[in-house]
């Protein structure tokens, strides 16, 4: 007679459905694994035993720390049946074939917490805790000490002649700051959750499986990788971004860098391209530093003065290149850009190349390199007309009040044939058309600048 209610159990647990939201699936519902995060119960954190399943475990032990505390009430169990020996001995609880284990699910029993999947699957469960907003104090205190020394920093350098820059600067990063506190808090895109689960897995001795991951894994061996930092971070590459738009301006007209940021952040395109978490962020605040080096850099007479600065230019244009490879056309478009000065260009050239290929030898061929158009590509043109048509009108101002011609060297020419080879390419690579805003905005600018007398 005592085994009757077991049997009971056991049949009710197979009349039971999983409960999906989305992708990723729930038993008995939602609301029971809120009802473990919002109790006050202890918990404890067992992974299984493959490097992805001791990322994840890393990930879900740091975000439940944001609201519990460790100890024995609660099992925690990440993985699946088939790694995890915990999840094995209990999984005949649920019912459920043992291959179930493998899809992205949250299952919770009596003092136990199945967070399920496979290696191609673990990181969405990511979707469960995205509600979960609680960054720690260190968390925030970090994130306002940047922030400010970001601010302080640039606000002292645009500050340092007689242009209005620095003012124009306080104004832009005030703007900054108003967006920051409307905005609504960004999310996480199911890609960047996929570089996610990479990075952790890296971070606790795996092999990486992209540029991004490894830049990831490396932070998240000292800095929680939890959702709070991720977003913290996100914004401070924003901010950067903002800030590095006044190195796009001609250095003896600093403050039209406002220009630049005005041209690019009013356009709804530009912005939305930071509504998600997708990585590019990082790839584009690589970008401006290096298109920032590019426009106010005096490269040095002296050999080694000038290989350090080609190094760091190299660097960050090879940060760019990490995360969106179609930037590795931006090397030879400096060299027909900037062409007399040949022990430069062949050591840009060189340090990039041996960057590129050590990149590709680590982590294989870009993927997802397309050799057919965007469908949607008539749409993206729509928009980014629309969207750029006060920097395309400034532009085409500025050109037609032009009494001579474009100088086909320098700055001017530069960002003109980036800006010639890259909206083209965003034809078939819509990730592009924030890149070709940027471009964009600071060739109007420079245009412009172009049309004022010299005193």
């Amino acid at each position: 007679m005592k085994r009757v209610p077991v049997l009971i159990a056991l049949i009710l647990l197979l009349a039971v459905p999983l409960v999906s939201a989305g992708e990723l699936a729930y038993y008995p519902d939602p609301e029971a694994f809120q009802a473990f995060l919002s109790s006050n119960s202890t918990y404890t954190v067992v992974p299984g035993n493959e490097t992805w399943a001791m990322g994840w475990a890393y990930y879900v032990d740091e975000k439940l720390y944001t609201v519990k505390r460790h100890g024995n009430d609660t099992l925690v169990l990440v993985g699946n049946v088939y790694n995890n020996g915990l999840m094995a001995s209990v999984w005949n609880r649920t019912g459920l074939p043992a291959n179930a284990s493998l899809l992205p699910s949250i299952v919770v029993l009596n003092g136990t917490v199945l967070i399920t999947g496979s290696e191609d699957s673990i990181h969405l469960t990511e979707r469960a805790f995205e509600g979960l907003w609680n960054p720690p104090r260190g968390s925030v205190a970090t994130f306002l000490t940047l922030a400010f020394t970001i601010i302080i920093v640039f606000l002292a350098l645009l500050s340092g002649d007689d242009s209005h820059a620095g003012r124009f600067y306080a104004l832009a990063a005030s703007l900054f700051l108003v967006w920051y506190l409307t905005a609504e808090r960004p999310g996480l895109t199911d890609g960047f959750l996929a570089y996610l689960s990479s990075a952790l897995k890296f971070a606790v001795g795996g092999s990486p499986d992209s540029p991004l991951s490894a830049i990831m894994g490396a932070v998240f061996r000292t800095v929680p990788p939890i959702e709070e930092n991720i977003i913290f971070a996100h914004w401070l590459l924003i901010l950067i971004i903002m800030s590095f738009a006044f190195y796009l301006a001609p250095k003896r007209s600093r403050e039209l860098g406002f220009l630049v940021f005005g041209l690019t952040f009013v356009a709804p395109m530009f912005r939305e391209s930071f509504r998600e978490v997708s990585g590019g962020a990082l790839g584009l605040a690589g970008f401006m530093i290096a298109l920032a080096i590019v426009s106010n850099v005096t490269f040095s007479p002296e050999k080694w003065k000038a290989l350090l600065q080609t190094g760091v230019l190299s660097l960050f244009t090879l940060l760019a290149v990490a995360i969106n490879p179609h930037l590795a056309l931006m090397p030879l478009i400096f060299v027909i850009a900037f062409p007399k000065r040949h022990l430069r260009n062949y050591a840009y050239l060189l340090i990039t190349g041996i960057g590129v290929l050590l990149l590709y030898g680590a982590f294989g061929l870009p993927r997802g390199i397309p050799s057919n158009m965007d469908p949607n590509a008539p749409a993206h043109v729509r928009d980014f007309l629309l969207n750029g048509s006060l920097t395309i009108a400034t532009a085409v101002y500025a050109i037609a009040g032009r009494e001579k011609g474009i100088r086909m060297k320098g700055q001017t020419a530069f960002l003109l044939l980036m800006t010639m080879v890259y909206i083209p390419v965003a034809l078939f690579v819509p990730a592009m058309f924030p890149y070709c805003f940027v471009l964009l905005a600071a060739l109007a600018v420079r245009l412009i600048h172009g049309l004022t007398p010299r005193t």
